[in-house]
């Protein structure tokens, strides 16, 4: 029909079906917009550039995706290669250990096949020397005997041989009592006796030395043992209290909340069985926390919800999967969990007002909570408590109540104080999704235990020293009492007197006979070289004892050495003998000693290696679990990340696997997608963009080239006749915040090429500075809407001008500026230019289009020289014209129109006469006349 009719598009029915019946403009800058611009598909264009826009937006996320897996592998990577020089240090250390090993055997089997050369030249030596002092100790027997018979064969020096017998005799007997003597005065100085004692001091120290030891064994059994015991069992539970804290400490570290042990370790095993996070599987408690303004209450509502807080949430989604593991598995332990169906529609009916002093109301809820309406409603039904702050209000309430002190009143007239200090400090709370405070409690708690620990540790060394003291002091006591039982062992004097009486009468025999004086001083001297030869002879056997035990403990040394050589087999020490040039002086007895230092370092740089490997084993443990299982956010950000991980073992033994998925990423899949980004990126969202800011350009220029066409139109239309003046639209931009913003954002999305490709990453650091803020920005319905019709980026008013000179003569941006008849006169100037341009009218009036109208009574309301310029408006449009008016009105119309179809009413009838305009005028002075 558009085109049957000669329309420019179907906006020229819109606006003739909108002006049927308009008799002024409301508003001109709407008209002008609305009615006599085209509205063009923006909102196509704009969705056609989003759908090429999600399309690149799902290979960067890819790219980023890749970037993260890469992020959190590159420590996984270097962990792992960390460990294999580990591995590879601990090989080097252990061969070392064996290469040492073979090295101080051989070097122990040189040096004593040296010493045993020694030795033997030794044993030579003494050998001989014990020979030559056999004969010389022969002879000088012979003559110790012949002077002896001399001597025995005189009736004195028998008597002689007598005393002198008694005299050897009581000596021995005085040195013995007199050493016993000695020994006895150092143990009663150690205990502070009296030294020296007579027989009644003796006696006394005697009866002292029982008393007390008895005394000190019962202080050492009944007090120092069980002083010691119980600090022995203190310092025990003290180390326990440390590791159970660490381990918590640890813990805690690894996780977000402020549960731990067992129960904690269940859930995360649940997790691991089901694949869930710990957002879809929470603890109560993590949900739930005391506001910071309500801490004085903490400890009585931690109390009263910390069995709740210690249950598990499982939707419905894992319910079964859940009953499977739990019902298929030995949990080792205790887990409460409750089946979450969805929140109950009842409660939107319930009165759910809470009272001022309610524990609810001191407690919030973590956000973004799933399971937030279902908790709410749970604390309302089982946990409604009043916290009051005096007994007399508690002793009030019937059920329901609780103190600050932790006094709580149940239902069923229940009521429980639970002060245990095991249970009452905040390193058992279990309330709150952040776990910091806790955590720096028990890092306190550690300090402080480490504290006692030294002090406790520091009481049991006294202990053992005072056991240690006490005891060696009773054995002093038991000494004196057991091994000195009598006086006389220990009267070494009394013997003194006696052997001075021998001597004395030893010697008034020996003056009395010369010739007996004289044998007996050669046979002294005999005697003397005899003992001298005994002294060196058993000096050489000593030096040969030694010697010999030299040599069987070099060749035991030796033997030994070899069987190792044997088991190690050959081994190459010439680096190991390089490193350490040292042990080459190193001599054969002190080469043990050094060999044990040496083994003794390496095996703690071993053990320091394993324990190293072992941190770093549970390091990797970490990051692989947390790679596999990454936070909320990443899941939500990357939907397919778990089936990415999924086939990845967790076990570090097969760490090669993650290293292959990281190079693989770097080298193929990272570079690939870039590739991908950057070339769809170039050829097609720049290109759609840049397509976007043409339209848009296209678009202001059909604005400036539809008034201008209308102008065109309006130019050829007389608006006033004296003087003769014409109209003018006029389109200026209008300063809109938004629509500038929009520009720019466009202008600033369309690609400086030789910029963009400047930089290897140009392409993409266009995209998300300048791209994505636009696309982002466009996401806003109401806000793209409205910039992104270009026919509200002008106002629009009217410039009325001389025909003669083209001057301007007025400016009409509203209508409420003009009179009556003003308002009606450029309503049909603007609309009659609105038809033109939209019915593709010419002043020519040749051109095949649609250009009949019809008015209706349209001079009812109007002066004359209004219609008359209604009229001549039509005349100079060239439109065919069909005038319905009352026979009064036809005078205006009459010089214009060529035919006449006029009613006449006869009766019930009416009837038509049809006639030119010659033949009603003629017929009209005729009906004059009569």
């Amino acid at each position: 029909m558009i085109t049957l009719f000669g329309m420019r598009s179907d906006k020229a029915l819109t606006l003739f079906n909108q002006i049927v019946g308009v008799k002024v403009l409301d508003d001109l800058d709407s008209f002008i917009r609305t009615n006599m611009l085209e509205e063009l598909p923006a909102e196509e264009k704009y969705q056609e550039l989003k759908d090429n826009f999600q399309n690149l937006m799902e290979a960067k996320t890819n790219i980023d995706k890749v970037k993260e897996q890469i992020a959190q592998l590159e420590p996984i990577n270097a962990l792992t290669e960390e460990l294999k020089e580990i591995d590879i240090r601990i090989v080097e250390m252990e061969q070392e250990k064996s290469v040492a090993a073979y090295w101080f055997a051989a070097r122990t089997v040189d040096l004593c096949d040296k010493e045993l050369v020694c030795c033997k030249s030794d044993l030579r030596k003494l050998e001989d020397r014990l020979k030559e002092l056999k004969v010389q100790k022969g002879e000088l027997e012979q003559e110790q005997m012949r002077l002896t018979v001399a001597i025995e064969k005189d009736e004195v020096g028998q008597q002689i041989r007598e005393i002198e017998k008694e005299i050897n005799q009581r000596v021995r007997i005085r040195d013995n009592r007199k050493v016993k003597a000695e020994e006895y005065d150092k143990l009663a100085k150690l205990v502070k006796m009296e030294q020296s004692p007579d027989v009644e001091v003796f006696e006394i120290n005697r009866a002292t030395a029982k008393r007390e030891k008895d005394a000190l064994q019962v202080t050492i059994d009944r007090q120092l043992m069980e002083e010691k015991r119980q600090a022995q069992n203190r310092q025990d539970e003290i180390s326990s209290n440390i590791e159970e804290r660490m381990a918590t400490i640890r813990y805690l570290q690894q996780h977000k909340n402020n549960i731990s042990g067992r129960v904690a370790e269940i859930r995360d095993e649940i997790l691991e069985a089901v694949g869930a996070t710990t957002e879809e599987i929470p603890f109560i408690g993590e949900l739930i926390c005391v506001k910071d303004d309500e801490r004085d209450w903490e400890y009585s509502i931690e109390r009263i919800l910390h069995n709740f807080a210690l249950r598990l949430v499982v939707p419905e989604k894992y319910y079964k999967q859940v009953n499977e593991y739990v019902n298929g598995h030995n949990l080792r332990g205790r887990i409460v969990y409750q089946r979450y169906q969805g929140a109950e529609t009842i409660r939107e009916f319930e009165d759910r007002t809470l009272k001022a002093d309610s524990l609810l109301r001191k407690l919030e809820y973590k956000p973004m909570c799933l399971y937030l309406d279902w908790l709410e409603d749970r604390l309302f039904a089982e946990f409604n408590y009043s916290c009051v702050d005096s007994l007399a209000d508690f002793n009030h309430l019937q059920e329901k109540a609780v103190t600050k002190e932790g006094l709580i009143k149940a239902r069923g007239g229940k009521h429980e104080k639970d002060d245990r200090p095991e249970i009452r400090g905040k390193e058992h709370y279990v309330l709150g999704w952040d776990n910091k405070e806790k955590i720096a409690v028990l890092q306190a708690e550690v300090r402080q235990l480490q504290q006692e620990e030294k002090m406790t540790a520091a009481k049991v060394r006294k202990l053992e020293e005072d056991i240690k003291n006490a005891q060696k002091k009773r054995e002093t006591y038991l000494t004196l009492f057991s091994k000195y039982d009598k006086f006389d062992d220990i009267d070494w004097q009394s013997c003194v007197l006696v052997i001075q009486q021998k001597q004395e009468q030893k010697r008034q025999l020996e003056e009395a006979n010369n010739r007996v004086k004289i044998l007996q001083e050669q046979l002294a001297g005999v005697r003397k070289e005899i003992g001298l030869l005994d002294d060196e002879n058993n000096e050489a056997i000593k030096k040969k004892t030694l010697s010999e035990n030299r040599e069987n403990k070099f060749k035991e040394r030796r033997n030994e050495s070899n069987s190792a050589l044997a088991q190690i087999g050959v081994v190459d020490t010439d680096t190991f003998e390089s490193q350490h040039t040292d042990l080459l002086n190193v001599a054969l007895e002190d080469l043990n000693g050094k060999r044990d230092t040496l083994q003794h370092e390496i095996d703690l740089a071993l053990q320091k290696q394993r324990e190293t490997k072992s941190r770093k084993n549970s390091d990797l443990k970490n990051l692989i679990y947390r790679f596999k299982n990454p936070a909320e956010e990443i899941t939500m950000k990357y939907h397919d990340w778990r089936s990415d991980v999924s086939r990845l073992p967790e076990a570090v033994e097969f760490m090669g696997e993650y290293q292959a998925y990281y190079q693989r990423l770097l080298d193929e899949d990272l570079p690939g997608f870039e590739s991908r980004f950057n070339k769809y990126l170039q050829e097609n969202i720049i290109n759609k963009v840049s397509a976007f800011n043409v339209f848009f350009q296209n678009w202001c220029q059909s604005i400036t080239k539809t008034i201008d066409q209308l102008n065109s139109y309006l130019i050829g239309i007389d608006f006033k006749d004296a003087p003769k003046t014409y109209i003018q639209l006029v389109a200026t931009k209008r300063l809109n915040v938004d629509v500038k913003e929009f520009q720019n954002l466009l202008s600033s999305a369309i690609p400086n090429i030789h910029e963009m490709n400047s930089t290897i990453d140009g392409s993409k650091i266009h995209f998300e500075q300048h791209i994505e803020p636009l696309m982002s920005r466009l996401q806003v319905e109401s806000w793209r809407k409205s910039v992104m019709d270009v026919r509200g980026w002008y106002t629009y008013k009217s410039e009325e001008f001389y025909q003669d000179d083209g001057q301007k003569r007025n400016t009409y941006e509203a209508m409420g500026q003009l009179s009556g008849g003003e308002k009606a006169q450029l309503t049909y100037t603007i609309l009659g230019s609105a038809i033109a341009y939209q019915f593709g009218l010419t002043k020519s009036g040749l051109d095949s289009s649609f250009r009949f109208i019809a008015i209706d009574e349209a001079f009812r309301a109007q002066d004359e020289d209004k219609a008359r310029y209604l009229i001549s408006l039509c005349k100079q449009l060239h439109l065919q014209l069909l005038v319905v008016t009352p026979s009064d009105n036809i005078h205006i119309v009459e010089n214009d129109i060529s035919y006449v179809h006029y009613v006449e009413r006869k009766g019930n009838c009416s009837v038509l006469y049809n006639m030119p305009i010659s033949e009603f005028k003629a017929e009209r002075e005729k009906s004059m006349e009569v």
